[in-house]
């Protein structure tokens, strides 16, 4: 099911605010990664003629294909699968995983605004590049390219902030999908770094500038290894692949379905690859 941010709104109001985008559509209805991939290369200008080729090598093209067929596929199998699978945070990626089935699945979700100047204009911003909200669970999807993928100098920390001050009474993941296995860049910085020292890194700082977070810096500094979990492009391929080889959808009338959906991703990953 996709839903619109509006739907999503944290359990904190006046500590954390979401900034809610105007929605278009007629009726007020939930936009689709479509349309919401259409709004974001909408903002490129002149860059827009990077996607003459299709969009190739582009993480939110990637990320529209391969995030709206495993929204599509049999959720318990296919997304609750890749989920289960990510590298750390075993709680809270056991948690997501089991509540993939009636989670909300949102491509390019409106921006989360950590603080604004003294004028109201938002200052500290996140935008993920996808959400995946459960009953009891959050996860906050940023994705990379599977080519080149270097992270801001504080990216990670606001996403990872966002996600904790927004999860309430959920339980918060910030999942990466990398084009290769840690350790990782940060622009600005020499060598690379692991996901926990990459998350930890500037900390202190953006929770210095943002608004007041429910946890104390010291708990969020000592929670990160029980937030944050990562998977590459070519796993979530693998781990679809596996899954549809076990037949498990065979025989049924959505055999068909499932198994365009399954060609879509397999094709996405290695076609941006």
């Amino acid at each position: 099911m996709i839903m619109t941010a509006t739907q999503l709104r944290p359990a904190f109001p006046g500590r954390f605010r979401v900034t809610v985008a105007k929605v278009t559509t007629p009726g007020d209805l939930p936009r689709t990664p479509l349309s919401r991939l259409l709004e974001e290369i909408s903002w490129e200008g002149r860059s827009v003629v990077k996607y003459r080729d299709g969009g190739r090598g582009k993480e939110n093209v990637l990320t529209a294909e391969v995030l709206t067929a495993l929204d599509y596929l049999p959720r318990g199998s296919y997304l609750g699968n890749v989920l289960r699978h990510a590298h750390g945070a075993p709680g809270a990626v056991a948690r997501a995983a089991e509540e993939a089935e009636d989670a909300s699945v949102v491509f390019l979700p409106d921006e989360y605004v950590l603080s604004r100047t003294a004028r109201g204009k938002a200052d500290l911003v996140v935008q993920p590049d996808a959400t995946i909200t459960g009953l009891s669970s959050l996860v906050l999807v940023e994705a990379k390219a599977i080519r080149a993928g270097t992270f801001g100098p504080e990216q990670l920390a606001r996403e990872y902030f966002a996600v904790t001050a927004a999860a309430g009474e959920r339980m918060p993941l910030l999942l990466l999908i990398l084009g290769a296995a840690p350790p990782v860049a940060i622009r600005g910085r020499s060598g690379r770094f692991g996901i926990a020292e990459a998350v930890a890194t500037n900390l202190e700082a953006v929770y210095a500038k943002a608004a007041r977070h429910p946890w104390p810096l010291a708990e969020l500094q000592a929670r990160v290894t029980e937030s944050c979990a990562w998977l590459t492009w070519a796993e979530v391929a693998d781990l679809v692949t596996a899954e549809h080889e076990r037949g498990r959808h065979s025989g049924t009338f959505a055999a068909g379905t499932v198994d365009r959906l399954v060609a879509t991703i397999t094709r996405a990953v290695h076609w941006h690859g």
